[in-house]
């Protein structure tokens, strides 16, 4: 178990408050240009592109400051291509992950991206030990209901000694996360309908949240899959004004977090 101490020494921050506005635009562009092979799935895909443009574009930007010009990426959970395509715009060599490509097949083979289909949950990924520099695993790992072990141990494996996980995920001790467990009876950051987030296995073909997670929850656990967390920023506002301004005084209670650690020798 991680202790207090160490704990402590790990960095944290606050994303910046000027928002990458050429970033958004790349997102935006990719947004008209990925359209789901299935009719049914077009209103979730559009819904998901207006809500998630300025979280992508935050996604990007976390990237760039870290992947070399050269740095293999591999990213999981794919769907809906915003983070795949952009990543391919910005020049880098991008590998991605999802459960099923064929949702957008034709989005896939217009636009010459790598998308390769795996349970992330039940197969091995299909990759040598040790072949990529960079990790990208956001907003993914509270939608995991088998076996995070086996998932992230594989992920460690196919990353470089040293090798970098970006790993985001909602802040189930933020402020919004207090109030549901204080208020509103409910164990949950942003995800408060259980019945809806497992229905998603039928509506749009892949889990949505099983749990939250606080930050030490997340640092422990990756510390004993082999990962050493460095860096922790803390990201995104709320709806309501009072609360963005405390989580702005005190970034630990901000909605979402994403973790940079290293995968260890």
């Amino acid at each position: 178990m991680i202790t207090r101490a160490a704990l402590r020494k790990i960095k944290r921050s606050a994303e910046s408050s000027a928002e990458p506005s050429e970033l958004i635009s790349l997102v935006d562009e990719s947004a008209r240009l990925l359209r789901p092979d299935n009719e049914a799935l077009i209103p979730w895909a559009e819904t998901y592109a207006i809500n998630h443009r300025l979280r992508l574009a935050r996604d990007l930007e976390l990237t760039r400051r870290y992947a070399t010009p050269d740095a293999k990426i591999v990213e999981f959970g794919a769907a809906t291509l915003l983070l795949t395509l952009p990543l391919q715009r910005l020049g880098y060599d991008v590998t991605s992950i999802d459960i099923d490509p064929s949702r957008f097949g034709q989005a896939i083979e217009r636009n010459r991206l790598c998308v390769i289909k795996c349970d992330i949950e039940k197969q091995p990924l299909p990759f040598d030990v040790a072949r990529f520099d960079i990790a990208l695993f956001n907003e993914l790992f509270e939608h995991l209901r088998i076996d995070p072990i086996f998932t992230m141990c594989e992920v460690r494996r196919v990353l470089k000694p040293g090798g970098l996980l970006l790993l985001s995920s909602p802040n189930l001790r933020s402020l919004q996360g207090l109030a549901n467990f204080l208020l509103r009876n409910r164990a949950t950051s942003c995800a408060e309908d259980v019945y809806g987030e497992y229905e998603k296995l039928k509506t749009i073909g892949h889990m949505g949240h099983v749990r939250e997670y606080t930050t030490r929850e997340i640092v422990e656990f990756l510390d004993r899959v082999g990962f050493s967390v460095e860096h922790l920023v803390f990201r995104g506002n709320f709806g309501k004004s009072w609360m963005t301004r405390a989580a702005r005084l005190i970034p630990a209670l901000r909605p979402f977090v994403s973790y940079v650690a290293r995968a260890r020798p």
